[in-house]
């Protein structure tokens, strides 16, 4: 039997950028009431704001709660670490990638479906609301012909999630792309990379990948090493186009729509600007 949930108690491994966004995201549920049950952090252990809520630095004491969903907001490394110990015995979403280890990945998504868990990757691209206005647009392109899409930071001396641009970054815009596209069948065909500064050049910092789907070619280009936060998608058809400039959690979005004029010439372009960060 489905279970009826009235109330929603919830952890929280990892307080650091991104787990304070989830907590701040968590208070504005209206549909459930949700109760914060315990978080993890060494670091914010001695956070006035949040002293109402129970605090742990060992993620061991997850054994012990009675959450009915955990947030591992954590590098990779100590995710790794706790669904080894943890997975098919609590419903997670958890930070991309999960795990640089296919095996182990496969391992995890199996014990969880064993054992009638969640495991829930956060890739939020597909919940931007600029995005989904462009997915509800995109038949109007017809034919798809070529899609470029560039999802780069500037985080080669910062980043602390120590897994590459490849896993950080471009597997956000895989995700995205086979949402978009809805297909789950992207052939790699070319792969560019470069260690520039990232981890004393240990891990690829910056590279360009080759996809095909069908007849559309896609050029994917991730990195660490813009120096400024740069989102852009474009996506070319037989009819027109299809552009994202920028995420509104960095600012003003820009939608547009460009339909192709025959046989040449200016195209007519529909322009939509997004202000606020729904993702």
């Amino acid at each position: 039997m489905k279970r009826e949930y009235s109330v929603i108690k919830v952890g929280i491994v990892g307080l650091g950028n991104i787990g304070k966004k989830r907590l701040s995201a968590l208070k504005k549920i209206k549909k459930y009431k949700i109760v914060i049950s315990f978080i993890i952090d060494k670091n914010e252990i001695n956070n006035k704001k949040l002293r109402h809520i129970p605090f742990f630095t060992d993620f061991n004491k997850i054994k012990n709660t009675d959450a009915d969903l955990i947030i591992l907001s954590t590098p990779t490394k100590i995710t790794e670490k706790i669904l080894k110990k943890f997975s098919g015995k609590f419903n997670f979403l958890v930070e991309k990638p999960i795990s640089n280890n296919i095996l182990l990945l496969k391992k995890f998504i199996r014990e969880s479906n064993k054992h009638n868990k969640i495991l829930k990757v956060g890739y939020n691209l597909r919940f931007d609301r600029g995005l989904n206005n462009l997915k509800n647009k995109i038949k109007l392109v017809g034919e798809i012909y070529f899609v470029k899409i560039t999802y780069a930071n500037g985080t080669a001396l910062t980043n602390t999630n120590k897994v590459g641009s490849v896993l950080d970054m471009a597997t956000h815009s895989i995700n995205l792309l086979e949402w978009l596209l809805n297909s789950s069948n992207l052939i790699l065909k070319s792969n560019f990379e470069q260690k520039n500064e990232f981890l004393n050049k240990k891990k690829t910092d910056n590279g360009f990948i080759i996809l095909r789907n069908k007849n559309t070619i896609i050029n994917i280009h991730h990195s660490f090493c813009n120096w400024k936060n740069h989102f852009n998608l474009e996506i070319s058809g037989s009819k027109g186009y299809l552009i994202c400039n920028s995420l509104t959690k960095w600012g003003n979005q820009e939608i547009i729509l460009g339909k192709r004029k025959y046989p040449s010439g200016k195209p007519h372009e529909k322009k939509k600007i997004l202000k606020k960060n729904y993702s």
